[in-house]
């Protein structure tokens, strides 16, 4: 056994590795390729779930800072629309006591009293989303590619993140692939440790506001609030969390994933009157541990076929095996790299 000199003999290396976000590590889905899983009643006031493969993707919702456009609400119960708006700003921003003022998101330089929220399954995205070369494109038509359609990104390739409590913040513009086409209007706030997406409802129903044809509110609603226009009544028939749900599936997602890994090589090396003789009982013979054959007195031969790393404590943390056994005696130096990624 041979200790490291860490200064040396132990090199360290963080890079960061994307992958498609969808199953399969697909980065591009038309809205086609989504399922709408099936849910309960109760769940369904408060969001869906989009499917690719039959696995979950993303969550769809909507918030309002008051309760409006919700299933329910009354003096005792909050309504759905108002407890989904507390939990998302709860868990994106600092200023907490806003709420109790009727202030939440601040999107467009103005308060978003009522917003769409798209969450990002945790197990697809591994440690966050990849800022920068994402699109959310979403139609406004009951056909897809038919009618107006808005397509979003982020501004992290040309502006700094602002802090957030779960990581960075930055704001969604239109555009593609995390080129900015216009500064003009903020349709909200991406927050990629999260995986969130939080849309203001006044500025997607701005540029989706509906005509005849168009979705309506909720799945079977006819008549109240086309386009992404939220339907604001307290109602059962109310179902705006459908209508982002519906978007989304007549528009297309490119996205993908991103993870930090963790890279250390070490090198191990074995000097030339280093590990020129075996603790295996065959090298041995006799009580006096005589080397067993005659022609390897003067010159021992040995064969390196794997690598132990061990702790200070002397416990085995890793085993590396080398594809063939490396011949070495008095006359051969050897280094064999071990990598460990995580």
């Amino acid at each position: 056994m041979k200790p490291f000199n860490f200064n040396e003999d132990v090199v360290s290396t963080n890079v960061v590795v994307t992958d498609g976000f969808f199953d399969g590590g697909a980065g591009v889905k038309a809205g086609s390729n989504y399922t709408t899983s099936s849910l309960t009643t109760a769940q369904k006031n408060y969001y869906y779930n989009i499917q690719f493969n039959s696995k979950d993707h993303f969550s769809c919702t909507y918030g309002h800072i008051a309760g409006s456009g919700s299933s329910e609400q009354s003096t005792t119960v909050e309504g759905t629309t108002q407890a989904v708006y507390k939990q998302f700003y709860n868990f994106t921003e600092n200023d907490r006591t806003k709420l109790r003022d009727q202030i939440g998101w601040i999107i467009n330089s103005a308060t978003a009293s009522d917003a769409y929220m798209i969450a990002a399954e945790r197990l697809q995205m591994k440690d966050r989303l990849n800022p920068g070369t994402w699109t959310i494109t979403l139609s406004g038509s009951t056909t897809a590619g038919v009618g107006n359609s808005l397509s979003l990104t982020d501004n992290s390739k040309t502006t700094d993140p602002t802090a957030a409590p779960f990581g960075e913040k930055y704001i969604i513009y239109s555009g593609s692939a995390g080129s900015v086409q216009s500064t003009s209007t903020e349709y909200g706030h991406f927050y990629p440790d999260a995986g969130l997406f939080v849309l203001g409802a006044a500025q997607v129903s701005g540029s989706l506001p509906g005509s005849s044809g168009w979705i309506q509110s909720g799945s079977g609603d006819v008549g109240q609030h086309n386009g992404l226009a939220p339907d604001t009544r307290v109602a059962d028939a109310v179902d705006n969390a459908w209508k982002l749900t519906r978007a989304l599936s007549l528009g297309s997602i490119t996205l993908r994933s991103e993870e930090n890994q963790y890279i250390y090589d070490y090198f191990c090396r074995a000097k030339a009157n280093e590990f020129n003789y075996s603790e295996n009982y065959t090298f041995w013979s006799g009580s006096n541990f005589e080397i067993r054959h005659s022609d390897m007195q003067n010159n021992p031969q040995t064969y390196i076929s794997e690598v132990g790393l061990y702790d200070a404590a002397g416990a085995l943390m890793a085993v590396g095996k080398l594809s063939a056994p490396l011949e070495k005696n008095f006359s051969s130096e050897a280094i064999i790299k071990v990598r460990l990624t995580y």
